[in-house]
């Protein structure tokens, strides 16, 4: 959003410090008055590029306009900015204190070498979850058999979470030019999250091609999307959970967008959520 606001903001006032060359060059050339004029508008642009509200312009001026057009159609950022660093800090506090340090905490009271061993295995293991979000997925990409993706992820992910999967596969190949990697971490990342907000309940896994692209639909019997987390989903760190950091859906979707894919989230009319992955098919 900031480099939109930035490049956006950056071709309005290039357009605008154009004008004002032209209008006082046909009256007195390039002369101070433009100069000073153009080191305004310099000023707004490097101003809103940085997210923070431009100050000083003179009443009436064109950049005082301009500045007045950016407010109405841009909040300016900073606010926001550290609004979400707060949230963020917050919530990886709150991750490591549930998933790491009271393991810690409560290993040295272990009696057993078993439950000590469980609960340091559980601590590595949140750490390692926090480090899966910063790995650099692969660049490399061919042409695959979504259906057999799929079977594979979904037997991983029911042998760990003891969750019922039920598959509706096409029966003609349903191929795609993908990460086989990354679309396996992504589909991964969506059940985990269907299987959290779905109450345990079955969950329903499709894939199909239609119309030169190629689908995955992932649908829970939960209590589906709040209009907020609709609009928020794909935020980082914005979850409805306690237990999460927010991010499996934002990394499922940078996933999925950085292989030319696309990730819709809706609510079926007779109930629970619904996430859906389309690929150009190959």
């Amino acid at each position: 959003m900031d480099i939109a606001i930035g490049v956006a903001a950056a071709a309005m006032l290039a357009i605008t410090g154009f004008v004002l060359g032209r209008s006082l060059g046909h009256t007195a050339g390039l002369s101070e008055g433009s100069s000073e004029a153009a080191l305004r508008i310099k000023s707004v642009a490097e101003s809103v590029a940085r997210g923070r509200r431009p100050e000083g312009a003179p009443p009436g001026s064109p950049e005082a306009e301009l500045q007045s057009a950016l407010e109405r159609g841009w909040s300016p950022r900073e606010s926001e900015r550290k609004a979400a660093l707060l949230e963020a800090i917050g919530k990886v506090s709150s991750f490591l204190n549930t998933n790491v340090r009271r393991p810690l905490l409560e290993a040295g009271e272990a009696a057993e070498a078993d439950e000590l061993r469980e609960r340091i295995e559980r601590a590595l293991g949140a750490l390692s979850d926090l480090d899966f979000f910063l790995e650099e997925p692969s660049s490399e990409r061919a042409g695959q058999d979504l259906t057999s993706l799929v079977q594979h992820v979904a037997h991983e992910f029911s042998g760990d979470q003891d969750i019922r999967l039920r598959l509706q596969l096409d029966s003609n190949p349903v191929r795609a030019v993908v990460s086989a990697p990354a679309l396996m971490d992504g589909l991964y990342l969506i059940l985990h999250n269907a299987a959290r907000f779905g109450g345990n309940k079955t969950i329903d896994i499709a894939v199909q091609a239609a119309d030169g692209r190629s689908f995955i639909q992932v649908r829970d019997r939960g209590q589906g999307f709040s209009s907020e987390a609709l609009r928020r989903a794909f935020d980082p760190f914005y979850s409805t959970s306690s237990e999460g950091l927010g991010l499996g859906l934002p990394h499922a979707r940078s996933l999925i967008e950085l292989m030319g894919g696309h990730i819709e989230l809706r609510n079926k009319p007779d109930g629970g959520a619904e996430v859906e992955v389309s690929f150009p098919s190959s």
